[in-house]
Order: C-alpha cells, then structure tokens, then sequence
C-alpha cells in the first residue's frame, strides 16, 4: 500500500462467529469450498460478506482466486527428484512387453557399429 495510504474499513483479519481470526485470503479459500471453483468474484464477495463480515473488492477476490488456483495446480503435479530422467516412462512400457527407448538407442548404435544390414541379419538369425 502507497506511503500515507490507510485501510480503511478493510482490516485484514475478520472474526467469524467461532472466534479464530480469518484472513481475506482463507475468506476467498472457504467461499470458493462453499460456493464452488466456478463461482464469480461478485458471489464470492456478498458470500464473504455475510459469512465473515469482510468487505473485499472483486478485483482482489480475483486475485486471490487465481493465486490458490495456481497453488492448487503446483500441489496437484507432484515434482520428481533431480536425478529421474526423462526416458523413466519409457523404461516402465518396456518392462510391460513393449519397446523402450533405451531399447532404441542400443538398436541406433548397433546400426552405426555394424550397419543396417549386418544387423537385419542378426536379428533374422536371433528370431529363428
């Protein structure tokens, strides 16, 4: 907020009627739970209103919808560890019967070793 401003008649805490302390924030949260993800700032507001006595602009509402959404998305994708690569899906098809890409790259770099036609001959050989 500006040097000078104040706010006025929007405190950041409201007391519901159990006595704990809520913030705007939380208010936006619990609407949201109550009213669903699709409900519209203006909702949003006279439902925050009534159940907390909070008096927010649908413009911060927005907001704060739109910062739990992107929190709720980074918590929905759980992150891998540093060292998985990114071939590791690849590796559990071909654990099911199918092939895998390391199986592709050893086939590449037998095909430059040998070359394509000493390795179609092996695996006519090997598939007999």
């Amino acid at each position: 907020m500006p040097k000078g401003k104040t706010n006025k008649g929007q405190g950041t805490k409201a007391t519901p009627s159990n006595g704990a302390a809520i913030t705007k924030t939380a208010a936006v949260k619990q609407a949201l739970t109550d009213l669903g993800n699709d409900a519209m700032p203006v909702q949003i507001r006279e439902h925050i209103r009534k159940k907390f006595g909070l008096v927010m602009d649908t413009n911060l509402i927005s907001n704060y919808k739109s910062t739990l959404k992107r929190e709720a998305g980074k918590k929905a994708a759980a992150p891998q560890p540093k060292g998985r690569s990114v071939a590791s899906p690849a590796k559990k098809i071909g654990a099911a019967g199918g092939i895998s890409l390391d199986d592709i790259r050893a086939v590449k770099q037998l095909v430059a070793r040998l070359g394509a036609d000493r390795l179609r001959e092996l695996a006519e050989v090997l598939s007999k």
